[in-house]
């Protein structure tokens, strides 16, 4: 069977599905394409669920305009669409005198760059108000804050499905190639049934699996330069005789290529302590319950009552670095090659692509013209 269509998005994760919502505003007909039972089941429902400000990343890079911008974007979304959500605001702490002077520079970046107002509070300030934390100096975020992830997901593909696009699952594409009059793409369902869907656009949002896509469109090697390093990251929830904690989102300052085991509350007030950060050669979720020492560890840094037996297994995820266990900054690639007119790759969007996804998107579907 084939259908031709304007567009073909691939990858029904947070970050594919703002990109086909964007592009039904002005196109007929927009699929998406994923291979999971669901959407968002990977990367975009594994994860933190935090609305991040845009404090961390260099003044001149996607990450930090596109949280920006996408914080703005999906708060506005939430009210307008009725997605649970709250503005928590973040305390970042630092422990130690170098961190101290390292979370003002922090302060300082992050004030450059627009990252919402921002206050540095005083030890003394900070465990008035959190009893329980041990620290020199705290960095107050008012803009970030959580969101119901799953909710925020339904709410896009409702309004795809509004706009007359199309959310298809169980489906694997096996092949794009050029035609005379844009892209094939070819794909096979869990029953073996096979599609070739003919459009003129092409989105790569396959998150872990978007290298293989990129070499499945025939982008010579030398145009994809890119590689993926799987991190896993687990989460443990902390039990009801943990020490309390007044405010939902606590950091410590980041380390080891992340943003360091930290305390979220989900909308529902439900806490957990994570994630940590471990390169991996397979795709496996379950959590190792021998962390949980390492966990107590980094949490006792800054919130010293916890300990390992308020710890449980939780839940984990995996995100696709762009750099390995050496660290460095990677930029969210948002590549639109001259020789694949008409096709978007999306490479390494991890955190914080789930605050920048409606950035992304518009980003999107500006290149795409």
């Amino acid at each position: 069977m084939s259908e031709t269509v304007d567009a073909v998005v691939i990858g029904a994760g947070v970050v594919g599905l703002a990109c086909a919502y964007e592009l039904t505003k002005r196109l007929d007909t927009v699929v998406v394409i994923e291979r999971e039972v669901g959407p968002g089941r990977e990367i975009s429902s594994r994860n933190s669920g935090v609305v991040h400000a845009g404090i961390y990343y260099p003044s001149d890079s996607l990450k930090t305009k596109l949280c920006i911008e996408g914080n703005r974007r999906l708060y506005e979304w939430c009210e307008t669409h009725e997605v649970p959500h709250q503005h928590t605001g973040k305390l970042i702490v630092a422990t130690s005198t170098e961190d101290e002077q390292r979370l003002r520079t922090i302060a300082r970046h992050a004030k450059e760059v627009g990252a919402g107002e921002l206050r540095l509070m005083t030890g003394r300030e900070a465990m008035e108000q959190e009893p329980e934390l041990r620290c020199a100096l705290a960095l107050h975020s008012p803009t970030s804050g959580v969101v119901d992830v799953h909710e925020f997901i339904a709410s896009l593909v409702h309004e795809i499905k509004e706009a007359d696009g199309m959310v298809v699952y169980h489906t694997e594409v096996d092949e794009i190639r050029k035609s005379a009059n844009g892209w094939v793409v070819q794909t096979t369902d869990t029953t073996g049934s096979q599609m070739e869907l003919h459009a003129q656009r092409i989105v790569n949002a396959a998150g872990l699996s978007a290298l293989d896509v990129a070499a499945k469109s025939g982008l010579p090697a030398t145009q994809r330069p890119w590689r993926l390093y799987p991190c896993k990251g687990s989460y443990f929830a902390l039990g009801a005789g943990a020490p309390p904690t007044r405010n939902s989102l606590i950091y410590p300052l980041p380390a080891g290529g992340g943003l360091g085991v930290h305390i979220t509350a989900d909308i529902s007030g439900a806490r957990r302590a994570g994630p940590d950060a471990e390169f991996v050669d397979t795709i496996d979720y379950s959590v190792d319950e021998s962390r949980v020492a390492r966990f107590a560890d980094a949490v006792a840094r800054y919130l010293p009552a916890i300990r390992p037996e308020h710890l449980t297994p939780d839940y984990s995820g995996i995100r696709p670095k762009l750099v390995g266990p050496e660290g460095g900054f990677a930029d969210f690639v948002i590549a639109n090659p001259t020789s694949q007119p008409g096709v978007v790759h999306l490479i390494g969007i991890e955190s914080p692509g789930l605050t920048a996804a409606l950035a992304i998107g518009a980003r999107v579907s500006d290149v795409m013209g």
